[in-house]
C-alpha cells in the first residue's frame, strides 16, 4: 500500500477533548475535514521547500510533521526491536498537530504560491534523482489517469492549500498522521 499523510481539521472545543483524553477521542467523529496524501506528501514537501527562503523551511516541514504533539513521542530509531515487551503497541503514538497560529502561518505561506509557480518547480527527474518517496515513480505523463506527474501533484497542492485555508478561516487545529 505505502505511506500516507492524513491531515484532520479539529475545532478548538473538540481539540480540548483530545488534550483531556488523548487515547480515546474518536477522531473520525470530531474531525471537520480531512485530506489524505497517498504517497505524495514527500514530493509535495520537496517541491515546496524549493520554493521558500531558508527562513520558512521549518514551516514547510511542519505541514506534515508538526513539532507539537500530545502524548509520548516514540523514537523508533532507538527501539530495541528484539527485546520489546509483549504488550508494546506500535499503534500507540503521539498525536502531532499544528495550532491555529501555526495553521495561519502555513496558510499565509501557501497562499504566496501560485499554481504556475508550483508547476514550474515540479521536476520529476529531480524527484527521482533525490529518491523522494515513493522512489523512482515520478513522471512527466500528461495522462490524467496516471499519478505522480505534474497534474496529479498540482491537484495535491490545491488540496493542501484548501485544508489549510478552511482551518485558517475557522481558527481550527490540524492534526497530522503519517503512516
Amino acid at each position: 500500500m505505502g505511506l500516507s499523510a492524513s491531515l484532520y481539521r479539529i475545532d478548538q472545543k473538540d481539540f480540548s477533548k483530545i488534550i483531556d483524553n488523548p487515547k480515546d477521542f474518536g477522531l473520525f467523529k470530531i474531525e471537520k475535514g480531512c485530506e489524505i496524501f497517498v504517497k505524495s506528501f514527500d514530493g509535495l514537501q520537496f517541491v515546496l521547500l524549493k520554493m521558500v527562503e531558508d527562513i520558512h523551511k521549518d514551516l514547510v516541514e511542519q505541514i506534515f510533521f508538526p513539532n507539537k504533539f500530545i502524548g509520548e513521542q516514540i523514537d523508533y530509531s532507538k527501539l530495541d526491536f528484539e527485546n520489546l515487551p509483549d504488550d508494546f503497541d506500535f499503534d500507540e503514538q503521539s498525536i502531532s498537530y499544528n495550532d491555529p497560529y501555526t495553521v495561519s502561518q502555513i496558510h499565509n505561506l501557501l497562499e504566496t504560491f501560485s499554481i504556475q509557480k508550483f508547476e514550474e518547480n515540479f521536476d520529476y527527474e529531480e524527484l527521482n534523482n533525490h529518491d523522494i518517496y515513493p522512489g523512482d515513480i515520478w513522471n512527466n505523463s500528461k495522462d490524467d489517469n496516471i499519478a505522480f506527474n505534474v497534474g496529479h501533484m498540482t491537484t495535491e497542492f490545491l488540496n493542501l492549500k484548501s485544508i489549510y485555508k478552511e482551518a485558517n478561516d475557522h481558527n481550527d487545529y490540524i492534526l497530522s498522521y503519517v503512516g
